[in-house]
């Protein structure tokens, strides 16, 4: 599995890169691909991606990224109507971020779940077989 570096400071925070005919992160297509109308949201994730590489999690409020999966530990950082996935990695890899959404109901989509679930087990196969690779570039 490999991961785009998104942020690091004292943490790192990284994607998921779905490997394809050619290499893509589903998260940064789907910030790419959204209408103006959110880049204001955008703009907030990053910043709160940027945050959390510097102070961890502690620099995120209950406004700002709630659980969504108790079992499996799955969140979602929250900006306005866009949802971005994420679990917890390993050593000073805190964020793996899956995937975003736009959020139109109350309730978060179970199928949106599943993907970062899926996400999360490819991420630990890779990890527990060193067959984990982190970039800079997609």
């Amino acid at each position: 599995m490999k991961l785009q570096i998104l942020a690091k400071n004292k943490f790192t925070v990284a994607a998921v890169i779905v490997e394809k005919d050619e290499d893509t992160s589903p998260l940064i297509d789907f910030l790419y691909e959204l209408p103006y109308q959110y880049q204001a949201s955008v703009g907030g994730i990053s910043l709160i991606i940027e945050s959390i590489a510097e102070k961890g999690f502690e620099a995120l409020n209950t406004k700002q990224c709630h659980c969504v999966d108790k079992n499996n530990k799955i969140y979602e950082l929250i900006k306005g109507a866009i949802r971005v996935f994420f679990f917890k990695g390993h050593c000073d890899v805190i964020v793996v971020a899956t995937h975003g959404v736009i959020k139109k109901t109350q309730k978060t989509p179970k199928r949106e779940i599943d993907i970062a679930i899926k996400y999360k087990k490819q991420y630990q196969q890779a990890h527990d077989s060193n067959n984990l690779l982190m970039t800079e570039d997609i």
